[in-house]
């Protein structure tokens, strides 16, 4: 096991470039392909924010965390874990590496102690949620990938950046200490039309959070506060209606489709399990038999 991870880096920061006492670096990885780490750990936090593309991680224990453009994860200090291959590309991201206290060697005091350790229990609290970065954190975010794309800083650039760094820590906290919110409807509703949209692929509720980019757990959440049903369940009950409606069709046509064909037709991999699901949600076999 490697222990940094550092494969694929573009350009990184290390401390005493930044000089905060609570940054340990700062690393940003573009690539046009799809790359693959080896698993690997840290000693501190990492704070990492999705500016194009997907980052699927596979985590000690099989747990597999992914986070699309326009989102942020924080990765435990010790935690193995591995960027996998098979990621969206072209494909940009930014990561802050967070110690754990603040510390006394600092040069430029920005954050007390207590206001660090503060920020730290927050973002501790919620690692390995996928987070949305709203509109003043991803501007934030963008400006501070700016700064450090450019081949020299100057001093007053590199206090811009260390301003940026504070700003970004303090957002992120902010982000996380607020209560769960509401969803909006119209971002529900693209949710509903991309499952609407792509019923007939083999597609499951995995594809539509990369697409929407929520962690798993708030984006069932909100959207079953919005349309009643897992992400699951609408998708399957959504294939059951359009399976209907071609069985209906069969009925009527002089050269109707096949169970086979109906069932490839709304996504289901096979027959056989069509005809169980079908049965299942209305109570009929698939060729219009009740359920005994």
């Amino acid at each position: 096991m490697k222990k940094d991870g550092y494969e694929n880096v573009s350009r990184k920061l290390g401390p005493n470039e930044i000089g905060l006492g609570w940054l340990t670096g700062i690393t940003e990885w573009t690539t046009s392909k799809a790359v693959a780490h080896h698993p690997h750990s840290h000693p501190h936090i990492e704070l990492i924010f999705c500016l194009k593309g997907t980052l699927s991680y596979e985590m000690s224990g099989s747990r597999m965390v992914t986070v699309n453009d326009g989102a942020g994860v924080i990765i435990p200090a010790n935690t193995v874990h591995m960027l996998k291959g098979g990621m969206d590309a072209p494909c940009e991201r930014l990561g802050l590496h967070i110690e754990k206290s603040l510390s006394h060697r600092r040069r430029y005091a920005v954050f007390t102690p207590t206001d660090f350790a503060a920020f730290h229990a927050t973002i501790k609290a919620k690692a390995l949620q996928p987070f949305r970065l709203d509109a003043r954190l991803q501007s934030a975010v963008k400006e501070l990938v700016s700064l450090i794309r450019r081949p020299s800083l100057s001093s007053a650039e590199r206090g811009f950046l260390r301003a940026l760094c504070c700003t970004i820590l303090y957002y992120v906290s902010d982000t996380l200490s607020r209560p769960l919110a509401a969803p909006k409807p119209q971002m529900m509703d693209e949710a509903v039309k991309f499952i609407e949209t792509n019923y007939s692929k083999q597609m499951g509720s995995d594809d539509l959070i990369r697409y929407m980019g929520y962690g798993r757990t708030q984006f069932f959440h909100l959207f079953k506060l919005h349309t009643g049903l897992t992400p699951n369940e609408y998708l399957v009950r959504f294939r059951i209606k359009k399976a209907k409606a071609l069985i209906d069709a069969k009925r009527r046509s002089s050269s109707p489709a096949t169970i086979r064909e109906i069932a490839k037709a709304v996504g289901f991999s096979s027959a056989s399990y069509f005809k169980t699901v079908f049965r299942r949600y209305t109570g009929q076999s698939a060729d219009g038999t009740p359920s005994s």
